[in-house]
């Protein structure tokens, strides 16, 4: 689309030339779950979560905790310290897990009894997800190969597009690429069919992929309201999806305006980016849209935010079935990622520090009534 064509599209939010985003509405409609979940454990920076022995894993920052879940209470001891941030944490069911580190490789087996294994430097500086196949290998999302882990914005912000998905042999041999040019690959779990579920934040979707490698990639769910984060499987079949910032129609008309997104990215501080946060800014200079200013010291549960809080159940072929928000006036922001166990469904608010249980209900599922 180009001339009157593109200017009457963008007058219109016609098509790709547009700035519309999908409304909240339907399985979206938003809610106040996840403020009243039950607020278990304050953990800062806490993000990837795991079953693991009887309970949790639950990593934050460079650390590896094990939460025990004691009726309403949460006990959380520190596992190990590692060199380096972890950036994912994946179990399998023989109990192994394996540990992503921010720039020094992996570590698969359990707390003390480590074996490393290395990935080059584009590759390692920006894991971001993994999930042990059933043959033992491990599938490991890499969400850029040009910007590290702790720059997501500035890969959102320069349309970053080299995120890859690849399978390793934890027995030895090279890495093998399955899915490349991919637009930060945010959460993976393997699919009852043998494929791959893999979470596109910056194309706001969930795409099937074909373990050999054969390409076949095939959209799963798209246009979510929100950017996904990572996948975990629930006994029932189903597969929780985590969402950790909301997209907006500022963040948008940013990503399509090139001199401006360019110009920002050169002269300002990161910090003060139009783009989508884990939590509620505190300081004092920052983007705002009209719509977010306080009125009378009250902010709106509708404002347009730049956070957000959203976990969505999906079934077995990823159709949203439920979701648990926390809006704007909320401070479970920033979710990152969840798991559930015969003690519960777990979630991590990377945005507030905090791991949530969500509410029971007479089926025994997730669900506020």
């Amino acid at each position: 689309m180009s001339g009157f064509g593109a200017a009457l599209g963008r007058f219109f939010s016609r098509g790709d030339a547009g700035i519309s985003v999908p409304a909240m509405d339907g399985v979206f409609r938003p809610n106040n779950r996840l403020e009243t979940a039950e607020r278990l454990l304050s953990l800062d920076h806490v993000d990837n979560l795991a079953a693991f022995g009887g309970g949790l894993v639950a990593s934050a920052g460079d650390t590896l905790h094990q939460i025990k879940i004691q009726g309403s209470e949460a006990v959380g001891t520190e596992l190990e310290t590692f060199d380096a941030p972890v950036t994912f944490v994946a179990a399998a069911d023989d109990g192994q897990l394996a540990i992503g580190l921010l720039g020094s490789g992996i570590r698969i087996g359990s707390p003390g009894k480590w074996t490393s294994l290395d990935l080059p430097r584009e590759q390692s500086s920006c894991m971001t997800a993994a999930t042990f196949l059933p043959d033992g290998k491990l599938a490991i999302c890499i969400g850029s190969r040009v910007n590290s882990f702790r720059d997501w914005k500035r890969d959102l912000m320069e349309l970053g597009h080299t995120g890859q998905v690849i399978v390793l042999d934890p027995a030895g041999g090279p890495a093998k690429v399955i899915a490349d040019g991919l637009a930060y690959p945010n959460g993976i779990v393997v699919l009852d069919n043998g494929r791959l579920a893999v979470s596109e934040s910056w194309r706001h979707r969930i795409l099937s992929v074909p373990l050999d490698g054969s390409g076949g990639t095939q959209i799963l769910l798209d246009d979510l309201p929100a950017y996904p984060s990572r996948l975990t499987t629930a006994p029932d079949g189903g597969i929780w999806l985590a969402l950790f910032a909301p997209r907006r129609q500022l963040f948008e008309l940013v990503l399509r305006e090139d001199d401006y997104r360019r110009e920002m990215i050169a002269t300002i501080d990161p910090e003060e980016w139009i783009g989508p946060e884990l939590s509620v800014s505190r300081g004092q200079v920052q983007p705002l849209q009209q719509g977010s200013v306080r009125q009378m010291g009250i902010l709106k549960p509708w404002a347009p935010s730049r956070s957000y809080g959203l976990v969505v159940r999906c079934d077995g072929d990823m159709r949203p079935l439920e979701s648990w928000h926390s809006r704007a006036d909320g401070t479970m922001h920033g979710m990152t990622s969840v798991c559930e166990t015969d003690a519960g469904v777990f979630a991590a608010s990377q945005g507030s520090g905090t791991l949530l249980r969500l509410p029971a209900t007479a089926n025994g599922k997730g669900q506020a009534k």
